[in-house]
């Protein structure tokens, strides 16, 4: 079976070049046939999260979506070093 592979974002995007990069990588999946997600379900092939996330200043369900897919062995970058997995994927 050919599963949905998929991509975990997590948090809220601040206006300017992060909601800028987070609008092109959600594009970028999309147009691999990679779905976007934002609760850590299925097979997740990495997660992108905000600087405020990765700074823990994010919701509760951010934390968590966050904890999991560590747990899980996701790979987990920010918006700003999520080219690294355009390669990746």
């Amino acid at each position: 079976a050919n599963r949905t592979r998929r991509v975990l974002f997590v948090g809220r995007p601040g206006a300017g070049t992060e909601l800028t990069r987070w609008v092109a990588l959600r594009q970028w999946a999309s147009d691999r046939g990679i779905e976007s997600i934002t609760e850590c379900e299925g097979d997740v092939v990495c997660a992108i999260a905000t600087e405020d996330v990765l700074d823990g200043l994010c919701s509760p369900s951010d934390a968590m979506a966050m904890q999991l897919a560590r747990a899980r062995g996701v790979p987990c970058v920010g918006v700003r070093d999520a080219h690294v997995l355009e390669d990746a994927i």
